[in-house]
């Protein structure tokens, strides 16, 4: 029995790239992931991310969560006010 039939693309592809920098420390592997992301997935694909994100799906890597927030941390304007 396959269980990977209803893994969402997106966790499918996140989940692959997480195996593929998981020899790295777990900051650098979520970096290297969000970079991975940000330069080849396209806006579409990036929001299905953020939306399994959101709904806590269980399917994606931890990885693959830290890499999300950290491109969700990145596309966050800064408040007026904040910045040095």
């Amino acid at each position: 029995m396959n269980h990977a039939v209803n893994v969402p693309a997106e966790a499918r592809m996140g989940n692959d790239i997480a195996r593929q920098f998981a020899h790295l420390p777990p900051a650098e592997a979520a970096e290297a992931i969000a970079l991975h992301i940000e330069s080849f997935w396209d806006p579409r694909m990036r929001r299905a991310l953020e939306a399994l994100v959101a709904a806590h799906d269980d399917s994606l890597d931890p990885l693959v969560v830290d890499a999300a927030g950290r491109l969700a941390a990145q596309a966050s304007p800064v408040e007026p006010g904040t910045q040095s």
